[in-house]
Parts: C-alpha cells; structure tokens; sequence
C-alpha cells in the first residue's frame, strides 16, 4: 500500500521521528544490556549473541527509518505498527484519511 497523507499529517509525522527512533534505540539498549548482563553464558556466547541481536535490530531501524518520503510513508507507518512505536495518543491528532490508512493497516497486520 504506498497511499499518500495530507501535507499536515506529513508534517507531523516528521516532527515525531525522532521522538519514535528514540523511543525504539531505548529499547534496543535495554535488551542490549540484558544480553551482555546475562549470567548463563560464557563471555563469547554472549557477543554473539549481541552480534545478531544488533543486525536484527539495525533492520528493524532501517525498514522504520530509513529513506521517508510522502509517497512511502504508509509502508513507514505499516512498520512503526509492527513494533508498536505509533501510538493511539501519536494518531489521534492525524486527519481520519490518515487514520482510514492506519486502521487498513492495522487490519492487514492480523
């Protein structure tokens, strides 16, 4: 689905991406340190484990993050869902086109 939003909705989006890429970096930080904090594995065990868990997260930040555009940002949205970044208190101030978009999604997400 690549439908365009409204100019303001856009614009809203955008003042909110550093807030959301905050918001998904602290996360990955905290499970980050319970990987290198864990007591069950040997010291080399354990950077592997921190190995992939961080390539598994640099993707996740890359399909949330990377290359926003207007005319991508449904596929945006589509994936801020996915990891439960975009709240309801982050959409109730979008326009109910945006919201009709958002709530597609959501469906086809289930």
């Amino acid at each position: 689905m690549s439908r365009s939003i409204p100019e303001r909705d856009w614009k809203q989006l955008i003042n909110l991406k550093p807030e959301l890429l905050n918001t998904l970096c602290a996360r990955i930080h905290k499970q980050a340190e319970s990987i290198i904090k864990s007591t069950d594995k040997s010291e080399h065990e354990k950077y592997l484990d921190l190995y992939e868990y961080i390539q598994d997260s640099d993707d996740i930040v890359a399909r949330c993050f990377n290359d926003w555009r207007r005319s991508n940002i449904s596929m945006k949205i589509s994936q801020l869902l996915a990891e439960n970044l975009l709240t309801d208190e982050h959409i109730q101030n979008l326009s109910d086109e945006t919201k009709e978009i958002i709530e597609s999604l959501r469906a086809f997400q289930k």
